[in-house]
């Protein structure tokens, strides 16, 4: 199979730099220029700056054709959509080594390849019943329900929070391999922030570290994590025991009935909740990378 062509630029139409051979995978962003697509861009710059990542900003242009010239009218609007995000990366943290690239693909095609070569995934959703929203969150399934990295969404609304206010991890809501994956992402992500960490263990006992208060203490002894359980599984109690949050972290799940990419609760969250969320793939999709 011909990969699909894709047209790196910078916003000047230089040829993008290529990362060194020792350079971490990056943090990739989908932008199609929209508000929700911006904050998302200015998330995932302040959080390559954490990792000390590049960023690679992502514009699925599915109308342009692979012979598309630099001079035709949709190349050229589509790099003033990716200018646009480039100069708000640039302006929320100038030290971050940004690059765009049209793909002209269909969105979730375009964001899934980019995974295969990503440490994390960033994209913007509206979480507020706008019109929007219709187009946002099937991509955003798709691409959690396929991507082998972790993929954060970002709603455009964000409540402030607290200073003090910890992260939160849900634990059991997959296969007891998918929970392992989950807690390193979210000890990583407590570290990273210098915020304390709230386990929520859901689904029955299970084995393994990660179901172990003393286990965290073993392998992760510089975050400071608290544990409860939770019961009521449900998209709204599990927002309103965690939110708001400066992050949300669970398994991406294995999918839903009737060919869904995501079950119910997945879903439900995707276009109800306002803290940012890092959904996790489980361990069979991982290994597969």
């Amino acid at each position: 199979m011909t990969p699909t062509p894709t047209l790196t630029t910078d916003p000047a139409g230089a040829p993008a730099p290529a990362p060194g051979p020792a350079a971490p995978p990056a943090v990739v962003v989908g932008s199609d220029g929209g508000a929700c697509a911006l904050e998302a861009v200015r998330w995932a710059t302040a959080e390559a700056a954490r990792r000390g990542a590049t960023l690679r900003i992502v514009h699925a242009a599915p109308h342009l054709r692979a012979a598309s010239r630099a001079g035709t009218p949709d190349l050229r609007a589509a790099r003033r959509l990716t200018g646009t995000a480039y100069t708000l990366a640039r302006h929320t943290d100038p030290a971050v080594v940004t690059t765009t690239e049209v793909v002209p693909d269909a969105p979730v095609a375009a964001l899934l390849r980019a995974a295969e070569e990503a440490q994390l995934v960033v994209l913007g959703i509206s979480t507020t019943g706008a019109v929007d929203e219709l187009v946002l969150a099937p991509v955003a399934q798709r691409v959690v329900a396929g991507s082998p990295c972790p993929v954060v969404v970002v709603p455009r609304r964000r409540p402030p929070v607290d200073p003090d206010r910890p992260l939160v991890a849900v634990l059991g809501l997959g296969e007891p391999d998918d929970d392992e994956p989950v807690a390193t992402a979210a000890a990583e992500t407590a570290a990273r922030l210098g915020r304390p960490l709230t386990v929520l263990h859901a689904g029955g006992e299970r084995s393994g570290w990660s179901a172990d208060p003393g286990g965290w203490v073993d392998r992760h002894p510089d975050v400071d994590a608290s544990h409860a359980p939770l019961t009521g599984i449900s998209g709204s109690r599990l927002v309103a025991v965690s939110c708001p949050t400066p992050m949300l972290l669970l398994t991406a799940g294995h999918g839903g009935l009737l060919h869904r990419p995501l079950d119910g609760l997945h879903r439900w969250l995707l276009r109800h909740c306002t803290s940012p969320m890092q959904l996790v793939p489980p361990a069979s999709r991982r290994a597969g990378r």
